[in-house]
């Protein structure tokens, strides 16, 4: 509604955000409006201004939660009407509402943070405005915060508040301008509101609807031409807004205003959620004028300044037509949607007034004096409304609440309205048959949009006191159901070893019940089901919308068995030399059967070689009887691993009696619970499923480790050997008394009479060596000279297979 010389396509007046919760017994289930407002004169929406990308986050810690796509409804958009056309035309004044939506589902559980979350959708570019600063290159930022959806374990059931509808609207300079931006809230939350810096986001003319990304402090348009955030229109006194969300402004200079008031949501005193709305607002000079004040009259033509109206009931007020003037009626100071007549049906107690305004020219309307109108007895009537026939009926009944015999249907006369528009049929009853119109004037929608039905009843007898009733309602058309069923083969044939599924349309707005043979199926919930019944069999799908439409399909599918097959492999370890011959594996096998791996590939050998696979896990799937009717099919699942590398320790010698270490490298391993270990012979052992163990062994013993991939389950075993020997006397005193003379090696010799012995003395030097010690054993003479008392080292090699024993030997003189 901007008036420049400077034009964008698609110039961003402003927009918000709503999050309705769509189910009353399952949470979770939301529909996301958005509506913006476009510049007219800035040129309509195309095809880049479609599927907008929205992002939701948590408040906690800015991550993102849910992605999705907002669609328009209609790029066309609506346009919206002012109070005097005429003026709005000569300042070039334009709006374009274009409204955007998805469905999403979510689970409460993964909403569940306390400080809640916020929607963020981006678009730019601004139209061109007088207060903020570079404004047909700045963006818009739309924002939308809810709260938790499970709070103490409970289910938190929440829709945002919903703005009043947009009315097309200027300001003239100097003269008191109020205007209605207050909201409804569906759960009778509590809302405050506060005119706020509107957000610009990161969009740009190159890329004016980027991916959201998460923020606790986005960034906000720069004031300029006098405007702060607390005067974003300036005057005297400058924008504000009341509890009651209307806006209040004398304005001191002409220009265009961006603004942007916030709505904050409070349940129980506690802040649960809040929406922003952007607008913007033309200040002009005015000079048309209404010549008189505006006379209210009742119906008998009689000016009337207070009067009584029946609950629920209406009387008819009235102005003087003349067309050089435009209407808008008003009740309790806000504008009523469509009544620009110069008649208006007054609709329940409350303060009416009518705005004049100068048809040719630009001007404020000339308010006529206040009609307060005070409720009496009368019936409290009400419209119902039900789906018949899977949707596609619909009927509205007239009803008293609570029912009664006080209404008789005979006595009123009835006219109804469609979204305002008189029907021309005659109705004789109560009751409105929409489908009726679906074959004449008014087809039944086939997707989801708002219609509101009218119902005005008069009384069939004169009466002074006789009430006038005027029922609405607001009906929110459901998606039709879609029950129609398919089958993956598009077919109704079938073996039972196929993947064969039925289904249907699948929609989050959907709720499915399968039943088969008319029997209900109470685990299968979604809209399709894999099937691998014999023989024939009906299957029915009931599907259901939250508004109880439904509708309900079948199809019979017959089933043939399939020839069962088993395919089991045995794991294979790397390196080997062996082949695989899968028909060894497969019960029953014929020659007509196919195996493919999984890697897509159709084998043209039953025989296959592991190693030209290397280590993995391949699935391969045999098709017994390839040109038989029913094909079975099975699958094995061929597992190659590669042994374990590892090394263990030496071999060693050791006397009777000793221990030793041994050890492996994987006692160093930072993966070791890859494996399993085991030693064996356990015997003289003090682990045997440790990489390092002990040995005492009482004889010389071969001990094995098996190490185990527990991945693969691929093995190897190596061998450490560990010779026990005799034990070796380390002293003796060669003084010729007869006792211990001599270095007594009778444990070893006696078992191994060729042993090298061989001794050193401190400097290394050998100075005894005999391979026949049982001959020649060392009496503590070198050279045929006594030694004096000293230690040599010993070496002796009991066998050529044999580690050597090695140790001291103390001469005791």
């Amino acid at each position: 509604m901007i008036i420049s010389n400077y034009v964008h396509a698609a110039s961003v007046l402003g927009g918000n955000l709503e999050l309705i919760s769509r189910s009353s017994t399952t949470n979770g289930k939301f529909r996301l409006l958005l509506h913006v407002y476009y510049d007219k004169s800035g040129g309509a929406p195309t095809s880049s201004d479609d599927n907008l990308k929205v992002g939701i986050f948590q408040k906690s810690n800015n991550t993102l939660k849910a992605s999705l796509t907002l669609k328009a409804s209609s790029l066309t958009g609506k346009e919206v009407s002012f109070n005097n056309q005429d003026c709005a035309n000569s300042q070039q004044l334009g709006i374009l509402q274009v409204d955007y939506e998805g469905d999403f589902v979510v689970s409460s559980a993964d909403y569940a943070d306390a400080g809640g979350y916020y929607v963020v959708v981006e678009k730019c570019c601004r139209a061109n405005v007088t207060n903020i600063s570079s404004p047909t290159s700045t963006g818009a930022l739309f924002y939308l915060e809810f709260p938790a959806l499970k709070q103490s374990g409970n289910e938190f059931y929440n829709s945002s508040p919903e703005f009043h509808a947009i009315t097309g609207a200027y300001i003239c300079k100097g003269q008191a301008f109020s205007y209605d931006f207050g909201a409804n809230d569906r759960d009778n939350d509590q809302l405050s509101y506060a005119l706020v810096t509107p957000y610009k986001g990161s969009s740009t003319s190159t890329n004016s609807n980027p991916t959201p990304t998460g923020s606790g402090s986005y960034a906000t348009v720069s004031w300029a031409g006098g405007s702060s955030a607390t005067a974003q229109i300036p005057g005297s006194p400058a924008l504000s807004v009341n509890a009651s969300g209307i806006l209040s402004v004398t304005a001191s200079t002409v220009g265009t205003y961006l603004f942007c008031v916030e709505v904050t949501e409070k349940r129980n005193g506690v802040t649960i959620g809040k929406t922003r709305r952007d607008f913007v607002l033309k200040v002009i000079d005015c000079s048309a004028t209404v010549s008189a004040t505006p006379v209210i009259s009742d119906a008998s033509g009689s000016p009337i300044s207070t009067g009584t109206v029946c609950k629920n009931g209406y009387i008819d007020l009235s102005t003087p037509a003349n067309s050089n003037y435009t209407y808008q009626w008003q009740k309790d100071g806000l504008n009523i949607a469509g009544a620009t007549d110069s008649k208006v049906k007054a609709e329940g107690a409350g303060t009416y007034t009518v705005l004049v305004s100068a048809k040719n020219g630009c001007g404020l309307p000339k308010a006529s004096s206040n009609v307060t109108l005070t409720e009496r007895p009368g019936l409290d009537l009400y419209l119902s409304h039900v789906y018949r026939d899977a949707c596609t009926k619909f009927l509205l009944n007239v009803k008293e609440n609570p029912p009664g015999s006080t209404f008789q249907e005979t006595d009123f006369l009835y006219t109804w309205y469609i979204d305002g528009v008189k029907q021309t049929k005659t109705f004789n009853g109560i009751q409105y048959d929409i489908t009726n119109f679906a074959v004449d004037e008014f087809p039944l929608p086939t997707q989801a949009q708002k219609i509101e039905y009218t119902v005005t009843l008069r009384n069939a007898a004169t009466g002074a006191n006789n009430c006038t009733y005027i029922l609405k309602k607001t009906i929110d058309y459901p998606t039709q159901p879609n029950a129609t069923l398919t089958t993956s083969s598009g077919l109704t044939d079938y073996c039972d070893s196929d993947d064969f599924v039925i289904s249907a349309l699948n929609s989050s707005d959907f709720d499915y019940v399968w039943s088969k043979n008319n029997a209900i199926m109470p685990n299968e919930k979604s809209n399709s089901i894999k099937v691998r019944d014999l023989g024939t069999n009906t299957f029915q799908l009931k599907v259901s919308t939250v508004s109880g439409c439904t509708k309900t399909s079948d199809i019979t599918v017959t089933g043939t068995a399939s020839t069962p097959v088993t395919f089991k492999l045995d794991p294979i370890c790397l390196p080997t030399t062996a082949t695989i011959d899968l028909t060894k594996f497969v019960n029953p096998y014929n020659s007509g059967g196919v195996f493919k791996d999984s890697r897509g590939t159709t084998l043209t050998s039953t025989t296959i070689n592991p190693t030209t696979y290397g280590a993995g896990s391949y699935d391969i799937t045999y098709t017994f009887g390839a040109n038989a009717g029913c094909q079975s099919k099975a699958t094995a699942n061929l597992k190659i691993g590669a042994a374990p590398v590892f090394t263990l320790s030496p071999d060693v010698a050791i006397q009777a009696g000793e221990s030793t270490t041994l050890t492996s490298s994987l006692a160093t391993s930072t993966n070791l619970a890859d494996y399993t270990l085991l030693w064996s012979p356990a015997t003289g052992l003090s682990e045997v499923n440790t990489p390092v163990t002990v040995a005492t062994p009482s004889q010389s013993t071969n001990y094995a480790l098996k190490v185990t991939d527990n991945a693969t389950q691929c093995a190897d075993e190596k061998i450490v050997k560990v010779f026990v020997s005799g034990k070796i006397v380390n002293t003796f005193t060669p003084n010729e008394d007869g006792i211990n003379d001599f270095w007594d090696l009778s444990d070893i010799t006696t078992s191994f009479p060729n042993a090298s012995v061989k001794l050193f003395n401190r400097w290394g030097n050998e100075v005894f060596t005999t391979n026949d010690y049982a001959s020649n054993p060392f009496k503590g003479l070198i050279d045929d000279k006594e030694v004096k008392s000293s230690t040599y080292y010993y070496v002796i090699e009991i066998r050529k297979d044999w580690p050597t024993l090695t140790g001291y030997l103390t001469v005791i003189k």
